[in-house]
């Protein structure tokens, strides 16, 4: 691999950990991450229990979510990227500007209707990373 390729390569990889960690916590999550408590105004005990099951199934798809672009993105990444495959080049950015734009609007719809700290942040920087990368790589030339 080109010099260029290498730093592509290490940024999406950064991004696959990320992606990979978020939704390892998330899966394993029991109640409500501290910024989820702090947009619905409610602690965990005071929602009803059919309340309990809908938010903690809206988060396991959530974790379904980071864990299977870090993973396919992982896939890509290891096979058909370091082979020098022309479609991986787009297929790569493609599913992190597809997940992390989402993942981007939701985190900060809810900081900006809450007005509650959410990690919209991160969003942005996998977004930048994946864009720098493209640059980088052969794909975008």
């Amino acid at each position: 691999m080109s010099e260029r390729d290498t730093i592509a390569f290490v940024l999406y990889f950064v991004c696959v950990l990320m992606s990979i960690g978020f939704g390892v916590m998330l899966l394993f999550c029991k109640t409500l991450l501290p910024y989820h408590k702090k947009v619905i105004t409610m602690t965990w005990e005071e929602l009803s229990p059919g309340l309990q099951v809908l938010l903690q199934c809206f988060i396991k798809i959530a974790a379904a979510g980071f864990l299977v672009t870090g993973v396919a993105v992982l896939i890509l990444l290891l096979i058909p990227f370091r082979q020098g495959h022309q479609w991986a080049h787009w297929a790569i950015p493609l599913l992190g500007f597809v997940f992390f734009s989402f993942s981007l609007y939701c985190a900060a719809r809810q900081a900006i209707k809450t007005h509650v700290a959410t990690p919209w942040p991160v969003n942005v920087l996998a977004l930048i990373m994946n864009i720098v990368a493209f640059i980088l790589s052969p794909g975008f030339g």
